[in-house]
């Protein structure tokens, strides 16, 4: 068997958008900026072209020019039967890395206590509009590829934005009551309010008993 050569994630990213159809570097990148970067990242410009050009060294995609009148020559890459094995193969027997929450809010909800209360306050109520509107961006994806081929994947990856957005809601009410009601000291105990995982996992637990 031929052994694959391997990709960095973002080349396994350009390949994977390139099974959906022939594409130059330019539609590309829009395509990723529309779809990916809701749920993981899109890459720079440059990265697209730079990954494009390793895709078609290592023989996973292919690359023909077609002249235009006026205009620089559009050159279209296809994904070869090659680079689908090897998508597949990534797909399917990498390890999935556990995702990590890097969060500029939460870092400065951590050190709370050397900022001004109603200045705190104000930052989560924003982060708590800013998660309201991009649910409702979502949810506009949705309604636009509603029983498409194909668009339960879209489905399910939009669908956990809108579950990640509506839980970004809840905390952040949450948060804003509990800031506003804190005594001096920002002191917390269990009799107050706890976040709704802690709740549920609760009910779980007792309803198992």
């Amino acid at each position: 068997m031929t052994e694959r050569l391997p990709l960095p994630k973002s080349g396994y990213l350009i390949l994977g958008l390139l099974s959906f159809g022939e594409m130059s570097g330019y539609d590309l990148k829009n395509l990723a900026d529309r779809s990916v970067a809701l749920f993981y990242a899109s890459p720079a410009r440059s990265q697209v072209y730079t990954e494009l050009r390793r895709l078609a060294g290592h023989g996973y995609a292919t690359e023909r020019v077609v002249a235009q009148t006026g205009r620089p020559d559009k050159r279209l890459y296809s994904i070869t039967e090659s680079g689908e094995d090897a998508l597949k193969d990534w797909l399917e027997n990498t390890p999935t890395s556990t995702d990590v929450i890097k969060s500029h809010l939460l870092l400065k909800v951590f050190f709370g206590s050397r900022m001004d209360r109603s200045a705190l306050i104000e930052e989560v109520r924003q982060s708590r509009d800013d998660a309201r509107k991009h649910g409702e961006f979502l949810r506009q994806i949705l309604s636009r590829c509603d029983g498409e081929q194909g668009s339960l994947f879209t489905y399910l990856t939009v669908g956990k934005g809108i579950a990640h957005s509506h839980a970004d809601e809840s905390w952040a009410d949450e948060a804003i009551q509990m800031l506003e009601n804190a005594d001096e000291g920002f002191s917390w105990s269990s009799d107050q309010a706890q976040p709704d995982i802690s709740r549920n996992a609760a009910k779980k637990s007792e309803s198992n008993t």
